[in-house]
């Protein structure tokens, strides 16, 4: 019999689960919906990157990270922002440059994760010629591999600039953490444990 201390990292199953969706969209088939994978794709994408900052400040800053619903839910720092603006607070040696990438990916992605998480039915409208009418959608800057490949490369950047600022702050007792691969290159998850009887 053994006793074991487990821990998954759902933000790399997650980040492999997006990818899985774009090359999926590369297959032939008339039953596969390329702008459905790419919707699928970039969400999945964002709840990784939202799970790699809650691991990234579970790991640097566990006490806030405790009551994280009440901390973060006030006016100064609010949901995934605030968490991003609170943990380069606590990086000495860089700002959080909100006017360039690959910040402004991250928020144009959760922009669109916004829109299709609290989705209305979108009114319009349009005066066009004999052909098709024009639909449009608010996540159509998505809606193709191709137009969410760069946009996962810069939220993945995104997530290593802050990866390297917070291994900076580990303790050196503390070298087995995961912290220490690269964002959501590490294993899925790991077990420690020990035989009893």
């Amino acid at each position: 019999m053994w006793k074991r201390d487990n821990s998954v990292f759902s933000y790399e199953i997650l980040w492999r689960a997006a990818h899985t969706a774009l090359s999926m969209a590369e297959i032939k088939d008339p039953c596969i919906r390329v702008d459905h994978l790419s919707i699928y794709s970039i969400l999945t994408a964002f709840l990784a990157f939202e799970g790699f900052i809650n691991f990234v400040g579970d790991e640097i800053a566990p006490g806030i990270w405790s009551k994280e619903r009440e901390f973060f839910s006030g006016n100064r720092f609010r949901g995934i922002v605030g968490k991003i603006e609170y943990l380069f607070t606590l990086f000495p040696n860089i700002e959080l440059q909100k006017e360039k990438e690959p910040y402004l990916t991250f928020k144009r992605v959760k922009e669109t994760r916004d829109n299709l998480a609290h989705n209305r039915v979108q009114h319009y409208g349009e005066v066009t010629p004999d052909e098709p009418w024009n639909f449009r959608t608010k996540w159509e800057d998505f809606d193709t591999p191709d137009k969410i490949m760069p946009a996962l490369q810069q939220l993945k950047e995104f997530a290593e600039l802050i990866r390297v600022e917070a291994v900076k702050l580990l303790r050196e007792d503390y070298a087995l953490s995961h912290l220490h691969f690269k964002a959501f290159e590490g294993p899925i998850g790991g077990s420690e444990g020990t035989r009893i009887g």
